[in-house]
């Protein structure tokens, strides 16, 4: 079977989003996948970098075979639509690894809009079983597989260290983008006195949005790039929550929880955390099942669940974290649903 993806520009390598689709092009290829368009690369300049992608998608459409198997990654910006109308010129089956789903962040596209584009692939694959049972209700034709979780591939630049756990004050990690000045991170120092501190790594952080500078348990740590955060990481849990209140995860982005697959939950597994999540959230099933974590309904349980957590829960926590550090290093969960897709369109 003639099996073709295409590589693309990426604006960033601090971007967690270009960091996925970075690592599925190079588990793709480590799977027997062959790029047909120009060499991956990394321009931050719009216009150049969208020159390019055009360039080498339509150089990817002319070399295209016909009847072969094309996989691509949506979003792809403006050329989505382009390369499904050449790819079904060429006769091919396309399957769509999906990343984001516009009409579930209330963007761009309705929902009649974005299922009628996804469905002209032959299969999806969709983050989770949330995602998937959306797709469904619908009325997505598209064969659908679920992905489970985002791997992560990594070369550490410098050796690692890890700083013993502190039972008494646990460090949590947020990565990733601050929030606006409102921002649930800021509110954080509700909890002082607690029996833990947030360490903060990532773009947008206001050090003048703090409410009491010289009492705060925020500790921002810096930016650094998405290939290389994980050499700097050093934490004892990480979290996944978004919005502006410590109660709930509210408004679009944490809304989107109910169904995407937070990049940020992939590192900070790679970096040895066991995780903290809002428990509406559609990870909050796969942290509980395979028991890498916990989940709150409010930030204001963490005391608590810390309080209540033995040596031996860590441990185990750490154990199995460990255990799904090593499938993630290794591609294991693309890899099983792209093979899985394969066989649902043969």
């Amino acid at each position: 079977m003639n099996k073709f993806y295409i590589a693309r520009n990426y604006r960033s390598k601090f971007d967690a989003a270009g960091k996925a689709k970075m690592d599925c092009e190079t588990i793709l290829e480590n799977n027997g996948w062959k790029n047909i368009g120009f060499k991956q690369t990394w321009i931050s300049n719009a216009i150049l970098g969208t020159l390019i992608s055009a360039l080498g998608i339509t150089w990817a459409l002319l070399c295209l075979n016909k009847r072969s198997t094309l996989c691509l990654q949506y979003p792809l910006n403006k050329f989505y639509k382009y390369i499904l109308w050449g790819a079904r010129i060429k006769k091919c089956k396309i399957i769509t690894i999906v990343h984001d789903v516009y009409a579930l962040k209330g963007r761009k596209l309705t929902t009649e809009q974005e299922i009628n584009m996804l469905t002209k692939s032959e299969a999806l694959i969709l983050h989770n079983p949330s995602m998937r049972k959306w797709f469904e209700e619908n009325n997505c034709s598209s064969k659908l597989v679920d992905l489970d979780i985002f791997d992560y591939l990594h070369t550490p630049t410098c050796e690692q260290k890890r700083t013993p756990v502190n039972y008494e004050d646990y460090r949590i990690v947020f990565a990733g983008g601050m929030g606006g000045q409102k921002s649930f991170i800021y509110k954080f120092d509700d909890f002082k006195g607690g029996n833990f501190r947030l360490d903060l790594y990532g773009v947008g952080f206001d050090y003048k949005c703090i409410i009491d500078k010289e009492n705060t348990i925020l500790d921002y740590k810096g930016r650094f790039l998405s290939n290389e955060v994980i050499d700097y990481i050093d934490g004892d849990f990480g979290l996944v929550w978004y919005g502006d209140e410590l109660n709930t995860c509210e408004g679009p982005t944490g809304q989107y929880l109910k169904f995407n697959n937070p990049h940020k939950l992939s590192l900070y597994i790679l970096c040895d955390m066991p995780i903290i999540i809002w428990n509406k959230a559609a990870m909050a099933d796969f942290v509980i099942q395979n028991k890498i974590g916990f989940a709150v309904e409010s930030l204001h349980q963490i005391k608590e669940k810390l309080e209540m957590l033995s040596k031996s829960d860590f441990d185990e926590f750490k154990n199995n974290i460990e255990k799904t550090k090593h499938k993630l290093e290794l591609g294991y969960y693309l890899t099983k649903a792209i093979n899985k897709a394969l066989n649902t369109i043969d």
